[in-house]
């Protein structure tokens, strides 16, 4: 078996299934050749990937949890500051607490209404029309709403952000030389507006109350609040955008399941929530860092390896899931952790269920006898699995 978990091509179509169920069955903790680095640990059980995201102790997530090492010169390495997904306790502990409470299940709750106005009008604006370009018009629509709402700037520029997200998460070898770059830099760039409009006039946004919001007696430097504010917009969308895109796309392909969904989706709806997340994992991995010597599933590894938790392979590991290999959206329990888990589990885990649950509402049951309407096309990328593209007709 050929394992290269590298090339954005092996993640055309979605997670390579085969290369997962090879490693877990004949190496769970697999070296993996790096091209232009050291090179890397995969790790593929469930259990290991769980337990290495609740150990920061000795699985760090500093220097970065991106496979390749940073780059100095990249704007989001600058300096001392840097990206809350890169810090250890007690450093991310102090900056998540800055705006966890937005994220916890009772503030999100009060969003509920608002949430299924946004997708009221997303689909809305397609309906008549019987046809529609499903990623962009109506998957990506929400999240980009629903983040714009919460830091208080104008819905489309909530889309237009995403946009740039995209960019930065497809493969370099992809897109046109420093478009990733680019890409972050007018993310920078809006941020730098929004930071003046905020200081100028403050609400009761989640921008404004970053802005005021203190770490040890002093505020956010500007620096701070941008790669708050590129987390934000990019996380925002990742998980929604690309489950509730590839989630239809996968129950298209499993017409038994839809059926069954459609015959009683109050019911159904949450658990093929969590099964889809399970199913399609939009997350493919994050990395860690070794701090110290260690074993792991009979391998030696030393500080300063790199360790890579791949969700797609822990998600169907048949010693923690029944059938794994089967799409069940009436699985329960399910245990899966398309959101990570430890102190970096997903910020905006409750966001992304009620987004998900509404939209996903909304779509089955007004757009009716959804079909696809061409091919679709998929991210080029090692780091998030979705489609980028699916075009799709249906009936009012």
């Amino acid at each position: 078996m050929k394992i290269d978990l590298l090339d954005p091509n092996t993640f055309k179509g979605g997670h390579p299934h085969d290369q997962y169920e090879w490693l877990r069955e004949h190496q769970p903790v697999f070296f993996h050749e790096e091209p232009e680095g050291k090179g890397f640990w995969v790790v593929t059980r469930y259990q290991d990937v769980y337990d290495i995201g609740r150990n920061a102790r000795l699985f760090s997530s500093e220097p970065t949890i991106s496979i390749a090492d940073p780059d100095p010169a990249q704007p989001n390495f600058q300096g001392d500051a840097k990206m809350m997904l890169m810090m250890d306790p007690p450093e991310h502990t102090i900056h998540r607490k800055l705006i966890s409470r937005e994220f916890t299940q009772g503030p999100v709750r009060g969003y509920n209404r608002r949430i299924e106005q946004l997708a009221t009008d997303i689909v809305d604006a397609v309906i008549d029309r019987g046809e529609c370009e499903f990623v962009s018009e109506v998957a990506g629509e929400m999240p980009s709403f629903v983040i714009a709402d919460l830091m208080g700037i104008p819905l489309s520029d909530g889309r237009e952000l995403y946009k740039l997200t995209e960019i930065i998460h497809s493969a370099p070898e992809t897109q046109a030389e420093n478009a990733a770059a680019n890409a972050v830099r007018k993310m920078f760039e809006y941020g730098q507006e929004v930071i003046d409009t905020k200081r100028a006039k403050p609400s009761e946004d989640l921008a404004s109350k970053l802005l005021s919001a203190e770490i040890d007696g002093r505020k956010l430097t500007d620096y701070e609040f941008l790669l708050f504010f590129m987390l934000l917009i990019d996380a925002g969308g990742d998980t929604t955008r690309n489950l509730v895109a590839t989630g239809m796309y996968e129950l298209m392909q499993h017409p038994d399941q839809l059926a069954l969904l459609l015959s009683n989706i109050d019911e159904h709806l949450p658990t093929a929530r969590d099964e889809l997340l399970r199913w399609t994992s939009p997350v493919i991995y994050m990395r860690r860092t070794v701090k110290a010597d260690t074993i792991l599933a009979d391998q030696q590894l030393h500080a300063g390896d790199k360790v890579v938790m791949y969700y797609g392979s822990a998600n169907r590991d048949s010693a923690m899931f029944e059938r794994a290999d089967e799409l069940d959206i009436t699985r329960t329990p399910n245990k899966h952790i398309a959101f990570g888990g430890g102190h970096h589990v997903c910020l905006g885990q409750w966001f992304a269920r009620l987004e998900i649950d509404a939209i996903l509402k909304e779509v089955l049951t007004r757009m009716k006898n959804l079909k696809p309407a061409g091919d679709v096309s998929w991210m080029q990328s090692n780091f998030i699995s979705g489609l980028t593209s699916m075009p799709v007709y249906f009936e009012r």
